[in-house]
């Protein structure tokens, strides 16, 4: 890939050319930790962050260092074992063995207490080489419609971990896969990755799957059951401590988020319990980092918002939550607090300002990274636009700094869309210069969520090129 490299003056006279007046350029993003960057080495995260520069990004916001359980560095609190299966990752189940064949059939059983099942790719190798993609198939039953198997996905040979690229069953106890071989072949290997995110509700079967073959399509050989393993020897990969040796490296800026508990989404939120745990991981990151010259900050990862903070109880709530923690942070680091909020259906932008501008009277923060909500179709960017519009003079007046943060995805599935379960895809590039151009009069800095998942060409997303084109162009 062709690399584009700009310099600052460049950029201006881009951003004041390409999008007219007051528009700035993106220039940061939310590195959602999970999925395939779990698995990345030093020369991955090298890669990654440098397309990430070329595209005039410096600043690097890790939406958390902790979810529930699972960490992304080497925590004193992180109790998983060496030995055990990789979270928020792929597993790969393996059989080989010689099998001369016309057909065969995967069965896979789900466990009861794991919701989906969900993978990327099935391989079959024959001759050394992976020939899935010259077999036709049939399924059974068909996978969801959140995770479907368009364009034959199962063996399209796009093997990561996006959901995009994911088919998947909920709550199917047996599926049946049947392969038919273009003619009589040697099978040598059968090699399925599983997506295991257990924050997700998805697993890998603990009994592997079954593998049957036929030599004339037919009548079928007794299964073999192939299960899951996993190397005691296998050491955690941490993605946090490559991710900062990377940017260091490149001169990026981190901002590093905290822990969150999944049950902040259900309405639960003791504050002084996650006060008193995000001060320890704070102080935890901050004696591992502190000498690397790419920290810039800390990122609450709680998305405060207008729907479940209306009680007064609940604002004081928030008031004590992030005086506690900016007051820590600035003790201990001497680095700014940043939050990304969002605002519900049919905003009020003068009466979110009043929402906010009450919350800073008591404790405010260094960044607020205000979501746009134009990805989740809460709001439209015309109607987000004029609630960054309210909320500038409240930044002003506390002197906190004001950034937007744009969502580069499209929702297609969950609240409020249908309800289903929540599925996205990318946006396309005339809606992202929508968002940039209506939102930047308003900020001192474009940051979106996220670039990993929906902007990375590692995942093969279209929006990378079409941004480097856009500005290339200009």
């Amino acid at each position: 890939m062709k690399k584009i490299i700009f310099f600052p003056l460049i950029f201006t006279v881009f951003s004041l050319f390409l999008f007219g007046g007051e528009s700035k350029m993106l220039s940061g993003a939310f590195f959602q930790l999970g999925n395939r960057l779990n698995s990345m080495n030093d020369s991955q995260w090298q890669k990654e962050l440098q397309e990430f520069k070329d595209l005039g990004m410096d600043t690097v916001i890790v939406q958390y260092s902790a979810y529930n359980d699972f960490y992304y560095f080497p925590s004193e609190y992180d109790e998983i074992e060496d030995g055990s299966l990789p979270d928020e990752s792929l597993v790969e189940i393996v059989w080989e063995g010689s099998e001369k064949c016309k057909s065969l059939n995967i069965k896979i059983s789900k466990d009861d207490e794991v919701e989906w099942v969900i993978l990327p790719e099935i391989q079959i190798f024959s001759n050394g080489k992976n020939i899935a993609s010259s077999c036709e198939y049939s399924i059974s039953p068909r996978p969801s419609q959140s995770y479907p198997d368009r364009d034959k996905k199962l063996v399209d040979g796009v093997e990561s971990f996006s959901w995009s690229s994911m088919i998947g069953w909920q709550k199917i106890n047996s599926i049946s896969i049947r392969f038919e071989l273009p003619e009589e072949l040697t099978v040598e290997k059968v090699r399925i990755p599983f997506m295991r995110s257990t924050v997700s509700g998805v697993d890998v079967p603990a009994s592997g799957y079954e593998l049957s073959f036929s030599a004339d399509g037919n009548g079928f050989k007794d299964f073999v059951a192939v299960k899951p393993v996993y190397p005691e020897s296998e050491q955690r990969n941490y993605p946090i401590p490559l991710l900062m040796d990377a940017a260091e490296k490149l001169g990026l800026r981190v901002f590093l988020g905290l822990a969150l508990d999944s049950s902040y989404w259900d309405g639960e939120f003791s504050v002084k319990d996650q006060a008193r745990y995000n001060k320890n991981i704070l102080k935890e990151l901050y004696n591992l980092y502190k000498d690397n010259e790419a920290l810039a900050g800390w990122y609450l990862p709680e998305e405060i918002d207008d729907r479940n903070f209306q009680t007064a109880e609940r604002i004081e709530d928030i008031k004590y939550y992030l005086g506690q923690m900016t007051s820590y942070a600035k003790m201990l680091s001497k680095k700014p607090v940043m939050i990304s909020p969002y605002f519900g259906i049919n905003p009020d932008g003068e009466k979110y300002a009043q929402f906010w501008d009450d919350i800073f009277s008591k404790s405010k923060v260094g960044i607020f990274a205000m979501q746009d909500g134009v990805g989740t179709k809460r709001t439209t960017a015309e109607e987000s636009a004029e609630v960054y519009k309210s909320l500038k003079p409240v930044m002003e007046k506390y002197g906190v700094e004001f950034w937007a943060n744009l969502e580069v995805f499209e929702q297609t599935h969950g609240w409020p869309v249908d309800f289903e379960p929540w599925a996205s895809t990318t946006a396309s590039i005339e809606r992202v210069e929508k968002q940039i151009e209506l939102m930047s009069p308003y900020v001192s800095k474009l940051v979106i969520f996220d670039y990993p998942n929906y902007m990375s060409p590692e995942t093969g997303s279209d929006l990378y090129g079409e941004y480097s084109k856009l500005l290339k162009n200009k």
